[in-house]
């Protein structure tokens, strides 16, 4: 008996190591990610983040609408100068694991926290949710 508990002890351990490694490397996938998306937005590309955003993005918004929504970003907020990550999770679960990162972020118009949530499939990251809080972005 004492084996046996021994042994599952073991395996429950290994088994979080790996899944510890992967979260990791999942979160620094999606770090990747948002600095993509900031290069994106300070270059105007805002059309390839919907592009590339997960399908569940594009169906909960038009295309017309999220430019719309960057442009007004951009225009208010200006170019990122540095953002740094605040909090993560990660979510594994049998109908697809997700990636929440809270970034606070300098952009050269004032501060905003922002939120992404991607979705992971396989070794990819898709934007699934985005949320930016600015105060400059009401009073501007």
């Amino acid at each position: 008996m004492k084996r046996l508990f021994a042994a599952l002890a073991l395996l429950v351990c290994v088994g979080l190591f790996f899944s510890g490694c992967s979260m990791k490397a999942d979160v620094q996938k999606a770090d990747t990610s948002v600095t993509r998306f900031h290069t994106q937005l300070d270059g105007q590309d805002y059309a390839s983040i919907y592009n590339e955003a997960d399908s569940r993005f594009r169906g909960a918004s038009k295309l017309d609408d999220f430019l719309a929504l960057m442009k007004a970003v951009h225009s208010k907020l200006g170019n990122v100068q540095s953002s740094t990550q605040q909090t993560y999770f990660v979510n594994y679960n049998t109908s697809g694991s997700t990636i929440r990162i809270v970034y606070a972020t300098k952009f050269a118009g004032g501060d905003a926290r922002e939120e992404f949530i991607w979705a992971k499939s396989g070794d990819k990251v898709q934007l699934l949710s985005y949320n930016i809080n600015s105060n400059a972005l009401i009073t501007k």
